[in-house]
Formats: structure tokens, sequence, C-alpha cells
């Protein structure tokens, strides 16, 4: 609330009768079996080590977390009865790629399969993109009305793999999120990190109602996105989060935050944000001076 934000994310939480694996101090064993590091920087945004699934005979043996499980809701519902009409709430429902390969003992392991054990891959997110479902339909249901899908598809050099593979096992199982979500009353926004340009009109056509981070430092540039599809979908993001809020001047920053409402906020369409999170190494002063600039210069004309 200190930052004065519009929106804000709560999370589904852990069955009530799941207690987490710590192999040690600073590693953690969720509920699907993924390893990743948590430290008290990273409490927010863990380091992934690895997943359980290290061939294809694994996965017949693997059994997804339940979805409707004692516990799940309880954060949702806590955070909804807080926020009331202060502050709108959204939840992450929705990661069937990352949660796929995740399951992997590695990314490369998940892209080798592409080629070598289509079927596995093909599982593996029919799986993942089956809790997103159940999860997203329960949040609407408690009353959330914007529901994010964060699957990063791509670095600062470009997709993950190529464009024809993404179209043939990633995108419909966003699409299908999608149209899921919305037929629920509910709009759904994108967080999809680094160069996706090559993809960007399928993005586009899965109905997703807004896209964020638009990446900077991956070569998302929001002048060009917003004249292409500035009219068709809410463009979120695009202050550089790496070097500029961690390290710039307040003067950089007042630059940045500026050209970014004067170049996407006409026209309507546009939420600001940084162009991935506001994480540890971020001062609060900066985050601070960034929103209240922001408040300051986003207003629409009367």
């Amino acid at each position: 609330m200190a930052l004065n934000l519009d929106l804000l994310v709560a999370n589904v939480g852990e069955s009530a009768t799941f207690v987490p694996k710590r192999p040690s101090p600073d590693t953690i064993i969720d509920e699907w079996g993924i390893k990743s590091k948590v430290t008290e920087e990273m409490r927010v945004l863990p380091w992934y080590l690895s997943g359980s699934i290290t061939k294809p005979e694994d996965l017949e043996k693997f059994q997804p977390p339940a979805p409707h499980a004692p516990g799940r809701m309880k954060y949702i519902e806590s955070v909804m009865k807080l926020a009331k009409d202060k502050i709108a709430v959204s939840t992450s429902a929705g990661c069937p790629f990352s949660r796929a390969w995740g399951l992997c003992s590695s990314m490369s392991l998940f892209l080798k399969w592409v080629f070598t054990a289509p079927s596995t891959v093909k599982k593996l997110l029919e799986m993942s993109m089956n809790y997103d479902l159940e999860i997203g339909k329960s949040c609407i249901d408690a009353g959330v009305e914007i529901i994010w899908i964060c699957d990063d598809l791509g670095y600062n050099n470009g997709l993950f793999f190529s464009p024809s593979l993404m179209r043939k096992y990633v995108l419909p199982c966003i699409e299908k999120e999608v149209e899921a979500f919305k037929r629920r009353g509910a709009k759904v926004l994108l967080h999809c990190d680094g160069d996706v340009r090559l993809i960007f009109d399928d993005l586009v056509r899965t109905g997703i109602d807004g896209f964020h981070p638009m990446e900077r430092s991956a070569g998302m540039n929001i002048r060009q996105i917003k004249e292409k599809y500035g009219d068709e979908i809410c463009l979120i993001g695009n202050v550089e989060n790496k070097l500029l809020l961690p390290f710039g001047t307040v003067e950089e920053i007042a630059k940045q935050t500026k050209e970014c409402i004067e170049t996407a906020a006409p026209g309507g369409g546009y939420m600001f944000a940084s162009d991935h999170s506001i994480h540890p190494g971020i001062p609060y002063k900066k985050a601070k001076f960034m929103f209240d600039l922001a408040k300051k210069y986003g207003v629409y004309p009367k």
C-alpha cells in the first residue's frame, strides 16, 4: 500500500497437509518436486535448481498436486477480505511451459525431448495446463477478476526454441487457459520475459487482455509495440529494472518513467510498471519515487 499501487498479485498456497522438504537450509522442494534455492535475498524470486523427472518413464509414476486440496485458497481468500475496494487483486494461475520444463532435471533435457520424446513433452504440458485450469477457476470463483499467466518463453536474445515449435506445443496451452478464464468473466494478463517479438502476433491471437513486462533489456521496444498492438491489448511495464532502478539516478529514472507514459499511455491501454519486477536489489526509495512520479504524470485528460 505504501507504494500506492493499483494492483497486487496474491498467489495460491500449498496444500494444508504438505510439508516442504529442506535438503539444506537454503534449498526447498515444492509440491511438484521442483528444487529451488531460497535465501533471504531470494525469497520473492527463488532460484531454480532442478526437477524430479529425469526420464520419460518417471512421468508415468508422477502424481501432480491436487488443485482443490484443503488450504489451497486460504491466502487468496484472506487477501480478498483485506483488499476490499482499496486495491485490485489478481493471481497467477497459469504457467504451462515454465512448470513443464521445470519438472525436468533441466531445460536442456526438456528441449531435447521436444525432438526425442515429443509425446512426453505433450503430456507434461497438458498436465501443467490442466492444473492451471482448475486453479484459475477456483480463484475466479473466490472473486479474483484478473488472472495472470506467467510463462517466460524467451530470454534477452530471442525465444527458447523456434516459433514453429512454440506454435505446436506451447501456444495452444496458453490459448486454452485464456479461453477458459475469460469464459468465466476474468481478464487475462500474460507475463512473459525476453524477446518474444517473433511470436507476438500469436500471443495477441490467444486472446490475452494485456502483456507484461515488455522487457527493455531484451529489445522489446515500447513505441513499436504500441504502434502495432496498442488498439488490441493493454501494454504493461518497460521501465528497466536491472541497472536503471537499482543504480540509476532519480533524474534517469524520471526520464524513463515519463518516456513510457508519454509513449504508451495516449489513447489508453497502458499500465505503468517496471520491465520485470521490483526485486530486492531495488532500493525502496527509488521504487517509491518511480511510482509517485507515475501517479503524477499518468493522468488521462478529463
